[in-house]
């Protein structure tokens, strides 16, 4: 349980509080080539993430070995698989799939067979790897949208039945077996955890079928549901707004939230461009093969979903508010170069840096 504080408004805080580091203090880290190829061995990746104040990896794996260059004392926490759209699928509807993709055969493969238990296959070897490597969390989205509702931010599926799927897919699993780690569940600007509306987040986290459950929240994917965010110090209004709903509801929010996703995402003048451009005129997507439309989705995510450090007035303030027990820096990495400075500005503001 995390200590008590009293919070009044957005702007005061108990400043008795003792300021602290995070339990696991983490970089984000996909499992591929592309990725593993930046670091020569073991001992240059801790190196790296310990220079910034920072104490091991979230990780996701993608498929591929980790070159024998991932440690499990290296690791904090995983993030489980996901599809970003997998709701047609959990129920059956594979007349809509048949739609979505470019054969039958096509979605079948993608999703590794037809039925639920495939699904599960895949979420329940992540959770076992998490418990072979020791993590103190694994992270999940709770979130739906097709390639082509990320174009025109029209949604089949409501936030609530989004939570309802998503729990019958997590507490299939959880009730197998007890984890020895902390179920997060991630907030996205899709359909599903929003954040916005205090009663769709009791639904989910009391719908939990486990002691050992959470919110890993991310900031930025928070701050893309709000398009009219211009700066830092909008975000962080933005957030502690968010809280005082959930507080008003009646809900111990910041005992929920025990991880943070920390990164910045102001695309709002992207997002409104993208809206006139697409109003005069719609892409066509009949004859996109179901691959291409999947990369062109992927390129229009990452100019909304921006990822970069979150700096500004108040930002270490809100985390203290929150208190959570681990914090990974969840920045795109396009270089090491570029990553490094963006570790060692967040970790210089939130006082990390030995």
């Amino acid at each position: 349980m995390k200590k008590n504080r009293i919070v009044i408004g957005r702007q005061e805080k108990n400043r008795t509080l003792q300021r602290k580091k995070p339990l696991c203090r983490s970089m984000n880290f996909a499992i591929f080539d592309g990725m593993l190829n930046r670091f020569d061995s073991s001992e240059d990746i801790m190196n790296y993430y310990k220079k910034a104040g920072l104490n091991g990896l979230e990780v996701i794996q993608s498929g591929e070995p980790d070159q024998g260059k991932i440690k499990p004392e290296m690791i904090n926490g995983v993030h489980l698989y996901f599809h970003i759209f997998w709701m047609d699928f959990w129920r059956g509807e594979y007349e809509r799939l048949d739609r979505e993709f470019d054969s039958r055969n096509q979605w079948i493969e993608y999703y590794g067979g037809m039925d639920r238990e495939a699904y599960l296959s895949c979420v329940r070897k992540d959770l076992e790897y998490a418990e072979e490597v020791g993590a103190r969390y694994v992270v999940f989205h709770v979130s739906e949208v097709t390639l082509r509702e990320s174009y025109t931010f029209d949604y089949r599926y409501s936030d609530e039945e989004v939570i309802d799927s998503a729990l019958e897919v997590i507490n299939s699993l959880l009730d197998e077996r007890e984890y020895p780690f902390d179920f997060l569940v991630e907030n996205l600007w899709w359909s599903g955890l929003t954040m916005k509306d205090p009663a769709l987040t009791r639904r989910l986290v009391e719908g939990i079928h486990s002691d050992r459950k959470g919110i890993m929240l991310d900031t930025g994917h928070y701050m893309n549901t709000n398009p009219d965010l211009k700066t830092p110090e909008d975000a962080v209004a933005y957030l502690h707004a968010m809280l005082d709903a959930h507080e008003a509801a009646g809900l111990p929010i910041t005992d929920w939230i025990k991880g943070l996703h920390l990164q910045m995402s102001l695309s709002g003048d992207y997002v409104r461009q993208f809206k006139r451009d697409w109003a005069d005129h719609p892409m066509n997507f009949e004859g996109i093969p179901f691959y291409e439309l999947f990369r062109l989705a992927y390129e229009h995510a990452n100019r909304i979903d921006l990822h970069q450090p979150f700096i500004g007035m108040g930002v270490r303030d809100l985390i203290e508010r929150i208190d959570p027990l681990y914090v990974t820096e969840e920045f795109t990495q396009n270089s090491r170069e570029e990553y490094e400075q963006f570790i060692m500005a967040q970790g210089g503001l939130l006082g990390y840096l030995v």
